[in-house]
């Protein structure tokens, strides 16, 4: 099935109704994530989106702790990202260039856990490194 290129970004927003989601909390700021935990879903990511709302998000899991990279293949926002550990503590905040096919990557080895907003949004809330998540 081929679906046109003008679709896409709906055929997504309907999808993104069947993928889990969940609130976050960090420090008095609440974000409503999609999130992604499995391989399809975290190569998918925020592709072929054309915004994003103010508290919205994309909240990556994988299995085990490892350093981690990003990219923006077919993602057209800016995005900031934070790398998190296991114990749900920010260890960095990067910022993501749309359509870059660079890799971004953490610098710790111990990241289980992304979190992906528009950019700036991290700095607008105030939030910094060691800051904690919590998942509602």
């Amino acid at each position: 099935m081929i679906i046109k290129k003008q679709f896409l970004p709906f055929v997504i927003l309907l999808l993104s109704f069947f993928l889990p989601s969940e609130k976050i909390k960090i420090n008095n700021s609440v974000l409503e994530v999609v999130i992604a935990d499995t391989k399809q879903s975290r190569n998918q990511g925020l592709m072929f989106i054309d915004s994003l709302d103010e508290n919205m998000g994309m909240f990556f899991i994988w299995s085990e702790s490892s350093k981690k990279c990003m990219w923006m293949r077919n993602t057209k926002i800016p995005l900031s990202v934070a790398f998190i550990d296991e114990n749900f503590l920010i260890r960095e905040i990067k910022e993501l260039k749309p359509l870059n096919l660079d890799s971004v990557c953490s610098k710790s080895g111990s990241i289980k856990y992304a979190l992906e907003v528009n950019q700036g949004w991290f700095a607008e809330k105030n939030i910094k490194i060691f800051n904690k998540i919590i998942v509602e």
